[in-house]
């Protein structure tokens, strides 16, 4: 018998279901996250004399991240790099 110093055995089981709900809710947002596979791309920036970074064709300069999602997505887009996937799709291969 469980002592009644930890509660009513139904509370405990109400909140041993909340405990397991919320676990599997997390671990199911995090399976379905996208990721990429792993990818080899280079990227550049072109620069003035006094070292400032040039404009991109929309007139705005781009930064790191937005230079390399630019050249992963052309990698993709030519066939050199597999695209993005859900996350669960890679624990099985």
């Amino acid at each position: 018998m469980i002592s009644p110093r930890f509660g009513n055995p139904r509370q405990l089981l109400v909140i041993a279901c909340a405990v397991a709900a919320l676990t599997i809710a997390i671990l199911s947002w995090y399976a379905v996250q996208n990721v990429r596979p792993n990818c080899v791309v280079g990227i550049s920036k072109v620069t003035d004399v006094h070292g400032n970074t040039l404009l991109s064709q929309d007139g705005r300069v781009l930064s790191d991240k937005e230079l390399l999602d630019l050249a992963y997505e052309q990698a993709v887009d030519s066939g050199h790099c597999d695209p993005p996937r859900v996350r669960w799709k890679q624990w099985l291969s």
